[in-house]
């Protein structure tokens, strides 16, 4: 029997002439492959871009690798994201990242529902350099990595290994200056993005010790975003 399901666009090939291999992760049931017939020749490829939600039908079986979909159609529009190349930028480095760091049984729709949420955001709001930041810093804590925010006076230094601000500089610690910054980050919430103005040099720093934090609790390699070396020609 099918029902509808809704997903965010991971990563998508050609199957036949007129058929699409997608991967999408699903509001209920995380990370799943599925095929999209008749797509090419319906003209709708355009649905499958980064940060796109797509609802669809299905008749879904967990025992199958890949099920068929169709009727598929945009959750919400994207106009911005789409239209705005700066917006473009941080949508294909996102859904790179999130293809990388997304594994397949995963399944938390709290999870589902804080990217939908902040996705939601990024497509109304005006255009913010540092949404990838809090939004990626603020994904740590659904993915069971997330760090103690216990900067203060006597705890200026991140240590990345021990994942909380330590007293002493030491290996695996950022500078006082980044650990500020980084605390910064851990206590905004998404919502609250739009407040957050770094400039490009430390908006390049904090971006390589997020990448670094997730290799290290995480499997996760930084060396396969692709996007990255663009991204950051972009905004400088």
């Amino acid at each position: 029997m099918k029902e509808q399901l809704e997903g965010l666009f991971l990563s998508a090939h050609s199957y036949t002439d007129s058929a699409v291999i997608v991967q999408l992760f699903t509001n209920k049931y995380g990370r799943k492959s599925f095929i999209f017939r008749g797509a090419k020749k319906k003209n709708s490829p355009y649905l499958f871009q980064p940060l796109h939600f797509i609802e669809f039908n299905s008749s879904f079986k967990y025992e199958k690798s890949i099920n068929n979909a169709s009727n598929q159609q945009l959750s919400f529009p994207c106009h911005q994201i789409t239209s705005d190349i700066r917006k473009t930028s941080i949508a294909f480095f996102l859904t790179e990242i999130l293809n990388a760091l997304l594994k397949e049984g995963d399944n938390s729709k709290e999870l589902y529902h804080f990217i939908k949420n902040s996705f939601l955001l990024f497509e109304i709001q005006p255009f913010n350099p540092d949404f990838h930041l809090v939004f990626l810093t603020q994904l740590l804590s659904f993915l069971g990595i997330e760090p103690e925010n216990n900067f203060s006076e006597k705890h200026t230094y991140f240590n990345i290994k021990l994942a909380k601000f330590v007293g002493l500089k030491e290996n695996y610690t950022l500078n006082k200056s980044i650990s500020c910054d980084f605390s910064m980050l851990l206590g905004t919430t998404i919502d609250k993005y739009s407040t957050i103005k770094l400039d490009k040099e430390k908006r390049n720093v904090l971006i390589e010790v997020l990448f670094e934090y997730f290799e290290y609790h995480f499997q996760f390699k930084s060396k396969q975003i692709s996007s990255h070396k663009i991204f950051k020609t972009i905004f400088s």
